[in-house]
């Protein structure tokens, strides 16, 4: 009812406002049609709502499922201007060409090489032999002493060794190659030591001038070049009591007579050394070493360096140059060393 009047009231002004404005009857005839529009628009709709009483149901989209999630990393993308760089392994151990002759060893002292420069991790042992003929020459600046120069007397030094090592560490482009091991010596002489009194004299080998030594090391080798290896290391032991048996002023009665002590004063050697050295090999089979040991805190601080000659040689004949506080004495020896393992 309430819009069936709406629409009586607009039929009966229509007439009148024509009447009234007859300049604008175009407007009003077109505002009138809108009214009547709009009114019967909305008579249409309210039964509709008057009935239901209630909205129809929002439309819900149709569900999609979802992209399945990768697992997968996301690989790394180079920056730009960048090309990614390739991965890279554990790294080799060198590879070098082995020698004809031992590499493990110089010449008292070891190397971190096995045998004739194996560069792989394992086991190592070999056996050493040195002779120590005799003093070629040497002088000495004790005030005790009339002779300051001292020639061609014997030594008569045995020293047998076997070295078993284990290599932990290859060679590497920088890294050098370590090994771990310890090494046995038996020493004896076929020649007492020369005296202070005498100093040439003869012996037979008893267990007054028989001894056995025990030492451990650690060593490090580097080749910085093909034929040229770099040799470092530490030691353990007794290996500083080997030097004290090489020359009469170094003997206990010697070290006290130089220091103002009683002759029967102990004399104490340390068990620490250090040692290391060179080899380079002009040929396969003739390398050439230069080795030092140097105990560490030693009463008289002796130094000795052995220079191995012998196998370009062909003599095996080597060459030590022992020092100490108060004089030197060139030695003269005879080396060999056999490699067991590797085969």
């Amino acid at each position: 009812m309430k819009y069936a009047s709406l629409l009586i009231s607009l039929f009966l002004a229509a007439p009148a406002a024509a009447q009234s404005q007859p300049q604008g009857a175009a407007q009003a005839q077109g505002q009138m049609q809108a009214a009547q529009q709009a009114a019967l628009q909305a008579a249409q709709q309210a039964p509709q709502t008057q009935n239901s009483g209630q909205q129809p149901p929002p439309q819900m989209p149709p569900q999609q499922s979802a992209p399945a999630q990768s697992t997968a990393a996301p690989a790394a993308l180079p920056l730009p201007g960048m090309t990614a760089a390739p991965r890279q392994g554990p790294s080799q151990p060198s590879r070098y060409d082995e020698s004809r002759a031992p590499l493990s060893g110089i010449v008292m002292m070891p190397t971190a090489y096995r045998g004739k420069g194996r560069n792989s991790i394992g086991l190592g042992l070999d056996f050493n032999a040195a002779y120590y003929i005799g003093r070629l020459y040497g002088k000495n600046t004790f005030s005790w002493t009339t002779e300051k120069k001292n020639y061609l007397d014997r030594v008569g030094l045995w020293l047998l060794s076997a070295d078993s090592k284990m290599l932990v560490q290859t060679e590497g482009k920088w890294r050098p190659a370590m090994a771990a091991g310890v090494q046995g010596i038996l020493k004896f002489r076929d020649g007492a030591q020369p005296s202070l009194n005498q100093p040439s004299v003869t012996t037979k080998i008893d267990s007054k001038n028989t001894n056995t030594y025990a030492n451990a090391y650690v060593a490090l080798t580097k080749r910085v070049h093909p034929k040229l290896l770099v040799n470092a290391g530490y030691s353990d032991g007794d290996m500083p009591k080997v030097l004290y048996d090489m020359s009469e002023f170094l003997s206990k009665e010697a070290i006290n007579l130089t220091n103002g002590r009683p002759s029967s004063a102990a004399v104490e050697v340390p068990t620490g050394m250090l040692f290391g050295g060179l080899m380079w090999m002009p040929r396969k089979d003739s390398p050439i070493g230069l080795e030092f040991m140097i105990p560490q805190g030693a009463p008289q601080s002796p130094r000795l360096f052995n220079l191995h000659l012998g196998t370009l040689l062909h003599l095996n004949f080597e060459l030590s140059y022992l020092t100490f506080k108060g004089g030197w004495d060139l030695l003269g020896m005879f080396q060999f060393r056999y490699n067991y393992l590797p085969k």
